[in-house]
């Protein structure tokens, strides 16, 4: 496993001129419902060099897993793993879903409702870098 959460994430941009993939997990405020102090900040999974993409627009209770080939429940098209491509599997309310990309970042940032996605890339710097897979 990779990583785990508790939180909502939702699709935030793709950008197909970098074949990058953004999913957020909004932060809140002091006096929003259900404010926690581990909700304080947003988490952001970006994915590069994204090859496939195969989620819905809303993940909650999220669990991300690095998997192969062989565990991929799928006919794969073996062209979309080439150049050490990585099968990501995210799992949401007992449901797998799979992204194909050169890697994963996850970081944390406390950037109030601003994308920060600037001149059709990502760019994004973090407050903390929780992990980087290349």
């Amino acid at each position: 496993m990779i990583y785990n959460s508790n939180r909502k994430f939702k699709m935030w941009a793709y950008i197909v001129s970098h074949s990058s993939l953004l999913l957020r997990s909004e932060m809140k405020f002091p006096d929003q419902d259900n404010y926690t102090e581990d909700q304080s900040y947003n988490i952001d999974f970006e994915f590069w060099a994204v090859n496939y993409i195969n989620i819905p627009t809303i993940l909650n209770n999220i669990i991300i897993k690095e998997i192969t080939e062989k565990d991929f429940p799928m006919e794969i098209d073996k062209n979309l793993l080439k150049y050490n491509m990585k099968i990501f599997e995210l799992e949401s309310e007992e449901k797998k879903y799979y992204i194909i990309a050169g890697g994963l970042l996850i970081g944390k940032n406390q950037w109030v409702n601003q994308d920060r996605i600037h001149d059709s890339n990502l760019n994004l710097e973090h407050d903390e870098v929780i992990l980087i897979t290349n």
